[in-house]
């Protein structure tokens, strides 16, 4: 099943694909939504094969996660291979230079039952399709409009 979204950002495509892909925010928006979520190895420079693992409540119940960092293209694209439970998911970000101060950020997750319990995880899903769709934009909306205003007080100061 895949999710898509996408959204303009008004901010070159070097410094949207630098802030898109510093996962320490991220990593910070997890935590905060009681995830245990740890870089494996201790890394601090993000590069393919950093990995990140922990758990994470799904559907009432906590499940093991896993995920690697297993294709970084710079100022074009990043890709995050994820394991949870019984399901696979594919999250990728592709950045396209619409214009020199403007990047459009296209996202797409792609889950991908393993196990029984995940097929019934999935299918409630797609009977949610919309809401999940438009939790996925408002993130990417948020991250957006963050990303512009720090490109706005870099190029002013």
């Amino acid at each position: 099943m895949k999710f898509k979204v996408a959204e303009d950002v008004d901010a070159p495509i070097g410094f949207v694909f630098e802030r898109m892909t510093d996962f320490s925010q991220f990593e910070a928006d997890v935590k905060r939504r009681g995830a245990d979520l740890r870089r494996v190895g201790n890394w601090t420079r993000i590069a393919e094969g950093v990995q990140w693992r922990g758990a994470v409540q799904v559907r009432g119940k906590k499940r093991k996660i896993e995920a690697e960092l297993a294709e970084l293209v710079p100022d074009e694209s990043a890709k995050v291979d994820i394991t949870v439970g019984g399901m696979e998911a594919v999250y990728q970000m592709a950045f396209i230079a619409l214009s020199p101060d403007v990047t459009r950020v296209a996202t797409e997750l792609d889950l991908k039952p393993r196990t029984l319990t995940a097929r019934l995880i999935i299918q409630t899903l797609k009977l949610a399709r919309g809401r999940v769709v438009r939790r996925m934009t408002r993130n990417l909306m948020r991250q957006g409009n963050q990303t512009a205003a720090a490109w706005r007080q870099a190029a002013r100061g």
